[in-house]
């Protein structure tokens, strides 16, 4: 069923038909080791190779959303040299797609900035962030293209053409993460969820993305876009208080999985007074959503939002990784390392495994009270416990039907090595039919054992060239190449932002 509003998203696994994405920009070819800290990285990634990586990942999304503009790409690609081939697909070059469908964060950048008085106030507010110089600030506001401009506040380089000067400068540190494009905000039905990242390395991102939704995707319109924000007397606490007061939301924490029921991670990047106003601010507003449940992780980098630990593919089926299932950590092994870890006498490491979900309800009927205690009515088991919820209760399905496919199959060290290589987290296309990574072996083969199909973009793509139509697919992981990509530690999942989906019937 295709919903007629311009921007809707009631489930993870509906028909996508609307997503922002942004392209692997210069900002992660400027990443050095002793930066890897600050930028969020791990390793050094070379950049037209994960250019060339993440246009398989455009060109799959095209041929599922917006078929037509495949042969625009087809006809520049047999025109243009082997060299030219491996740039990605960006605003600004004649390759690019410019898809009303599949939407890039640089191009929706450059709209916004037509508006002389939109233009005017982003870049100062984000030289102000930055502590620019009013000399830099002069110099962009004098840029009259605002593809160049748009590009500028992005990667940060301000190039020789538009300074004056022999050689480019760097005004902004770079923003490597921002093809993470589902971290900047998430879609609550017909409303926005704005982020407000955890890292100073992403809070340009946070920034960008305000005037995105307030200038492109809602014309202006305040009341479509939630933003959570500390508590006016935040300023006057000591610096231990401010900390624990402290609000950070990324979308990788966020879930809206179904029409009446929210998901929210409270993780190394979503902070717990965070979680605490958008139970309160959600609850407050006339969305439908009737159920909150807050799923509480360690904070660890290597499991950094809810959505590296599982993914949706189904109503009936997920992807988990198994260190996390309560069924896994009641084991005797588990069982015996929780003793070792009594007896070494670091009770902090014992619930390293063992996550909380807590839910909140609504009351029927009721209208919102900022007083009002939403005590938890239910404390599941675990994860695995909450994904067969989501299944049986939110969607209906039998008991027996609800497959969980784990990391790695379950087998160490395979199911460490490719949750770290983003095994569990997917992004359905449409119900069953999924993005993943190559390289994760052991995880594909817990799809296949599962009855799904298991096929690479090369081959998929050789067969819409045979006259496979996209709409057809059913059960499917598909692998995108990934020996970069998967460097960047984020996957389809982290790669998308879903702007509209059809509802499920």
């Amino acid at each position: 069923m295709h919903d007629d509003k311009k921007y809707y998203v009631e489930s993870e696994v509906g028909t996508l038909r609307k997503l922002i994405i942004h392209s692997p920009d210069g900002g992660i070819g400027k990443i050095i080791p002793g930066t890897f800290s600050d930028n969020l990285y791990d390793d050094i990634v070379h950049l037209k190779s994960m250019q060339k990586e993440y246009n398989h990942y455009v060109m799959l999304l095209l041929y599922f959303l917006d078929p037509e503009k495949i042969k625009y790409i087809k006809k520049y690609q047999e025109s243009c040299d082997e060299k030219s081939k491996a740039n990605c697909f960006i605003p600004g070059k004649k390759e690019y797609f410019n898809s009303a469908k599949v939407l890039e964060v640089q191009h929706l950048l450059e709209q916004i900035l037509k508006d002389d008085r939109v233009k005017l106030r982003l870049i100062s507010a984000v030289c102000s962030y930055e502590e620019s110089s009013h000399q830099t600030q002069l110099q962009l506001e004098a840029i009259d293209d605002t593809a160049l401009l748009a590009k500028i506040l992005i990667s940060g380089i301000l190039p020789k053409s538009a300074s004056g000067l022999k050689e480019d400068q760097y005004i902004f540190p770079p923003i490597p993460n921002f093809i993470f494009t589902r971290d900047i905000g998430i879609m609550l039905k017909d409303h926005i969820l704005l982020s407000r990242m955890a890292t100073t390395a992403r809070k340009r991102e946070s920034l960008i993305t305000k005037f995105l939704a307030m200038y492109f995707l809602f014309n202006e319109d305040a009341s479509k876009v939630i933003e959570v924000i500390e508590d006016s007397d935040f300023f006057l606490y000591e610096e231990v208080e401010r900390k624990a007061r402290f609000i950070s939301i990324e979308g990788g924490d966020i879930m809206m999985i179904h029409p009446r029921h929210l998901i929210v991670g409270c993780s190394e990047r979503t902070s717990s007074n965070a979680i605490n106003e958008i139970i309160h601010t959600i609850f407050s507003k006339e969305l439908g959503i009737e159920k909150i449940s807050v799923v509480k992780i360690a904070k660890n980098r290597a499991q950094m939002h809810i959505d590296t630990i599982f993914t949706q593919v189904k109503r009936n089926v997920w992807v988990l990784y198994g260190r996390y299932s309560e069924n896994i950590i009641a084991t005797e092994n588990m069982v015996k390392q929780s003793y070792l870890r009594r007896l070494m006498h670091q009770p902090d490491l014992i619930a390293i495994e063992e996550p909380e979900v807590l839910q909140f309800y609504k009351a029927a009927n009721e209208s919102y009270k900022a007083d009002a205690d939403y005590s938890t009515t239910k404390k599941l088991s675990g994860i695995e416990d909450l994904l067969k919820q989501v299944s049986i209760e939110d969607y209906n399905c039998k008991p027996g039907d609800v497959k969980i496919i784990y990391s790695g199959g379950n087998e160490f060290p395979y199911d460490d090595r490719e949750q770290w290589t983003d095994s569990c987290n997917v992004v359905a296309l449409k119900e069953g039919v999924v993005i993943g990574y190559d390289r994760n072996d052991f995880t594909a083969a817990g799809f296949r054992k599962e009855g799904f199909n298991v096929i690479t973009t090369t081959e998929l793509f050789k067969k819409f060239d045979e006259g496979l139509n996209a709409q057809s697919i059913t059960d499917t992981l598909i692998l995108l190449p990934s020996a970069e990509l998967s460097r960047a530690r984020g996957g389809s999942h982290c790669m998308s932002m879903p702007l509209l989906r059809d509802k499920l019937v």
